[in-house]
């Protein structure tokens, strides 16, 4: 069941509710302008015949009073009202049995018995003569009153009802125009699902779809642009990992198989010589044990390159340590700075590797671009008590600032900034860059 109709169902049982209060008002009002008017006609008209009778009272002639309510009796064009006349002997029995009147109301059946009111009746005897008496009796028929009532009623309720059906055919109408936007967002919500981040939804009319508007436009540009730097990462990260495996096999085939080569063949040349002396055989080893150095070192650089060793055999401030020493003497124009405090060589693997990656693309960036002569690495560990029990929530904080030339912060960032922020966001941390022409760079990490 839609939106759209069961609010719409409830206003329909609001103005259902309006009008049946609005009709028992309008039917009551009727019903006691009807009991109303009988009671003042009938009332009305027992003391008009009873002041023509009493000032006939002092006659002696008793035939004028009896004409005079003959005459009363015998009117048909009396509204409202039915009057009879009755002649007894005996007052005793003078009064008749109560009859009702009958309705002939031209109104509904319903109307009729929601209306009538109780019965009007006034009673009056007399005496005409010496053995004679004269009751007059007046009852009140609401019937031509009732058929009044419902003219007018049904005019009121006509009205209501009218006014219930266009208000609610209005608010049905309404409700439509309003909610019509609701299918533009669903529709835009499914495209996001299906990752259609390019859809934008327009502006509404009203101001809280709007609202919705403007935040949905901007979450679906937040989506575009992680998905596109994501997929530059990727492009990237293959790049990288080819470039890492064509780089590795030419050292091996530069470096590992002309040394394997030369050692082959100096092995070959003393296989082959006879009578060597034993100055020639030294010479010949130690070409051998160089050859052999020359490889561990090459393997030893490219072990490192590929993974520190010394992260995993001495923890990750030794590795900084040793990193930022062999940086500062490589380039001797600018110089490095190294601080920490609390303990930091319990962090896990994952942690560690984060760290040392981000400091090794920071020093390479600001040997790049930076133009320094300062940087300052600062990581700390804070919170939790002394033995950083696990129910203690602690942090670590790593600073890299340089007095480079900086940058305009709003320049997109490169890979190298995007690399780093996807490292310290996958471990729920916070990436933050500050940066401005002339004012260096310093970046915040928190994990």
């Amino acid at each position: 069941m839609s939106l759209r109709f069961r609010l719409n169902m409830l206003i329909t049982l609001l103005f259902a509710l309006i009008l049946l209060a609005g009709s028992f008002y309008v039917i009551n009002n009727a019903r006691t302008a009807v009991q109303d008017e009988m009671q003042s006609v009938a009332r009305l008209t027992s003391q008009l015949i009873e002041i023509v009778l009493l000032n006939n009272a002092g006659s002696s002639n008793h035939d004028i009073q009896e004409n005079v309510l003959e005459k009363i009796a015998n009117l048909e064009s009396t509204r409202h009202l039915e009057i009879e006349l009755y002649k007894t002997r005996n007052v005793d029995n003078a009064i008749p049995v109560k009859i009702l009147p009958t309705i002939t109301a031209k109104a509904p059946e319903w109307f009729v018995r929601l209306v009538k009111p109780s019965p009007v009746e006034y009673r009056r005897i007399f005496r005409t003569s010496e053995t004679v008496y004269t009751v007059i009796l007046i009852r009140a028929n609401p019937s031509d009153e009732i058929t009044e009532v419902w003219g007018e009623t049904k005019g009121v309720l006509g009205l209501l009802i009218l006014f219930a059906v266009l208000v609610n055919i209005l608010v049905y109408i309404s409700l439509g125009r309003g909610l019509a936007p609701i299918e533009s967002i669903l529709k835009g919500l499914d495209g996001i699902e299906k990752g259609e981040y390019q859809l934008r939804l327009p502006k509404f009319k009203f101001p809280e779809l709007s609202r919705i508007s403007e935040k949905f436009n901007n979450m679906a540009e937040v989506l575009q642009k992680s998905r596109d730097e994501n997929r530059v990462l990727t492009q990237k990260s293959l790049v990288i990992q080819e470039d890492e495996r064509r780089r590795l096999a030419q050292e091996l085939h530069d470096e590992f198989g002309q040394s394997i080569t030369a050692i082959k063949a100096v092995a070959a040349s003393i296989g082959q010589a006879k009578n060597q002396d034993r100055e020639l055989l030294e010479s010949r080893a130690g070409t051998i044990a160089a050859f052999s150095d020359r490889m561990y070192e090459v393997a030893r650089r490219m072990m490192r390159q590929l993974r520190p060793a010394i992260l995993d055999e001495f923890g990750l401030i030794s590795a900084l340590q040793d990193m930022i020493d062999d940086w500062n003497t490589r380039h001797e124009e600018v110089f490095c700075h190294f601080e920490f405090k609390g303990k930091l060589n319990e962090l896990g693997e994952e942690i560690n590797i984060t760290i040392y990656r981000v400091v090794q693309e920071s020093l390479t960036n600001i040997v790049k671009h930076a133009k320094a002569s300062d940087v300052t690495v600062s990581l700390n560990r804070v919170g939790g008590d002394e033995d950083h029990k696990e129910s203690q929530r602690t942090e670590i904080l790593l600073l890299i600032k340089d007095n480079g030339i900086g940058f305009d912060d709003s320049t997109a960032w490169g890979l190298g900034l995007l690399g780093m922020r996807e490292r310290i966001e996958a471990l729920n941390g916070s990436f933050v860059m500050k940066s401005g022409d002339n004012e260096g760079v310093e970046i915040i990490v928190k994990l």
